[in-house]
């Protein structure tokens, strides 16, 4: 069993203020023999110092990610720092930190290590990964979960990828006992008495475009063809593109996939997100492109994409036996709210307050099962974009 509960502070100044903040509200509740916090902030908070003073003045240890916008228990705000502690006498975790990732490096490779040293702490084979990746555009969403894979096979992988409030993302840091870093993944591994449930959000399924295709040639996160022609005269025929260059707002519009080919596929559709054209026009992705997969290009609306929130919020609130809920929630989704950036977080104020503790925050890619069958001991792991994930625990 895990006992959970939120802090938070918006002080960024002052860092004994922070300090006092955080002690304070965590003073009034019990630590059981195993403990962790998983920490978001914005990057203003490790600027200010008040970042490494919280980790220092907290009792256990910490992973996650810089973010925009979050809410927690009862509140909800931009500029915050905010942490999610999650403690038990049977459940266990085990915190860390990889080497350094490259671009478009050998991410198994690199993280391998890391993730064999924290297995071999816990007493058990860990039943739930939360991850916290780097923001690296050359890398796929997907490799992240890869590298987990290779060394914990049917393991669900949860958690984001950093982001902060700058419109080209330069400044986004994993996060990890008061270190940070723009080129490490940070971790928890969980192991014992836990049974972690998964649910996601898109409105995509509900606002499709006329525009379909087939991915007729790719490589990883990079797509070359598209029904047997370049990508980039793919979407120039569609009239999204010109000159070799995506029209301003196409890298916004969703592509709800189909992966029909791969082994793993469980029919449940998976949203991607392409960035740009490479110089030779082929479309450069977030996460993977399988060839002979299908896609529908999509474009919510920001009340679609609320509906879709609400109705995600509502399943969380009906459902029983919430010690705590993580959720992630893609940052082109809060960006489509426009003027009301706190929409969706509010939303999961009204709703989710009072029942069990949460903690809620903006993401640069979520990492979400869509499928997990625990009697037959097999997950199917994905990488999303335009989504909103959460894991009950």
């Amino acid at each position: 069993m895990i006992r959970s509960t939120t802090l938070f502070t918006y002080e960024l100044g002052e860092s004994g203020i922070a300090v006092e903040e955080i002690t304070g509200q965590l003073s009034g509740f019990p630590l059981l023999k195993h403990t962790v916090g998983i920490l978001m902030c914005d990057t203003e908070f490790i600027d200010s110092g008040v970042y490494g003073a919280v980790c220092a003045a907290l009792p256990f240890p910490v992973a996650g990610t810089t973010t925009m916008t979050q809410a927690v228990d009862g509140e909800a705000g931009m500029l915050m720092l905010t942490v999610m502690v999650l403690t038990s006498d049977d459940v266990f975790f085990e915190v860390g930190y990889t080497d350094d990732i490259t671009p478009s490096g050998d991410i198994t490779a690199l993280a391998k290590p890391a993730v064999e040293a924290a297995v071999a702490k816990l007493p058990s084979a860990p039943k739930l990964i939360l991850a916290f990746p780097p923001l690296i555009v050359e890398n796929a969403g997907d490799e992240y979960i890869f590298a987990f894979e290779s060394v914990c096979p049917n393991v669900p992988v949860f958690g984001t990828l950093a982001i902060d409030d700058s419109i080209t993302f330069e400044h986004c840091f994993t996060l990890y006992n008061g270190n940070e870093s723009q080129s490490k993944i940070a971790f928890i591994l969980v192991s014992g008495e836990v049974s972690p449930r998964f649910f996601m959000a898109t409105a995509a399924d509900e606002s499709r475009l006329p525009y379909t295709g087939e991915i007729t040639k790719s490589k990883g996160h990079i797509v070359q063809e598209i029904n047997d022609v370049l990508t980039s005269e793919y979407f120039q025929s569609i009239g999204f593109a010109k000159d070799g260059k995506l029209d301003l707002g196409v890298q916004f519009v969703p592509f709800l996939m189909n992966f029909k080919k791969r082994e793993d596929r469980d029919d449940i559709p998976v949203v991607r997100a392409m960035v740009t054209f490479d110089e030779n026009g082929y479309g450069v992705c977030r996460g993977y492109m399988d060839e002979g997969s299908v896609f529908t290009l999509t474009n919510p609306s920001a009340d679609e994409i609320f509906r879709s929130s609400e109705e995600l919020m509502e399943r969380l609130q009906a459902l029983p036996g919430k010690q705590a809920t993580i959720i992630f929630s893609c940052v082109v989704r809060r960006m489509s709210f426009g003027t009301e950036p706190l929409r969706e977080a509010e939303l999961a104020v009204g709703k989710l307050s009072g029942d069990s503790p949460f903690m809620l925050a903006y993401s640069g890619g979520e990492i979400c099962p869509t499928s997990h069958n625990l009697s037959e001991n097999r997950v199917t792991n994905r990488f999303h974009n335009y989504s909103i994930i959460a894991c009950v625990l």
